[in-house]
Order: C-alpha cells, then sequence, then structure tokens
C-alpha cells in the first residue's frame, strides 16, 4: 500500500515548473531558455543544467518570485523562474555573417 504513493508523489514532484525555451523565429534557433527552481540559486543551477542539455550557453536575463496558491500547492510548485538569454560565441557570429 505504501508503494500506492510513492509513485504519484514522484511524478507530482519531478514533472511541476516550467522548463521551456522561445525561440527567435527569424533564424529559427532557441533565443530564451526558462527554468524553475524552490530557490534562487536552485533555479539558476536548473537554469545552468537546461542550457546544458541543449549545448548552449546562457546569460541569465530575469529572475522573479511566483507565488503558490492553493492548500497543496507548495508541495509540488516551483517558486522562482529564471530566465536566460543565449549567448552566441563569436565564432558563431561570424560563420552567420
Amino acid at each position: 500500500m505504501r508503494s500506492f504513493w510513492i509513485i504519484p508523489t514522484v511524478v507530482l514532484l519531478a514533472s511541476c515548473g516550467p522548463h521551456y525555451t522561445i525561440p527567435n523565429f527569424e533564424s529559427d534557433e532557441i533565443e530564451k531558455v526558462v527554468s524553475s527552481g524552490h530557490s534562487p540559486q536552485g533555479c539558476i543551477e536548473n537554469l545552468k543544467e537546461d542550457a546544458n542539455n541543449l549545448k548552449v550557453k546562457v546569460r541569465l536575463t530575469d529572475m522573479h518570485h511566483e507565488s503558490a496558491s492553493g492548500p497543496i500547492a507548495w508541495l509540488y510548485s516551483y517558486e522562482y523562474i529564471c530566465t536566460g538569454k543565449v549567448i552566441k560565441s563569436t565564432s558563431e557570429e561570424r560563420k552567420a555573417l
């Protein structure tokens, strides 16, 4: 019976929070990466991890706090949202020209 509750709990904790990209519609490349975390430092770490998974470098441009609502929302919601802009290296910029 105990294992019945473990799986839904893990799914709720692991799957919540925004982790997505914002494309540049002109060049069809990733322009921004958005991640979340329970703390400011955790948010920045998640942003760096997401950028590494996408094989891009990002610079933090925005971090804001989103309050959770509801009786148990604090269990599964991430409170900090980080946005990072993709930085192109100088060699990539030269290739684009």
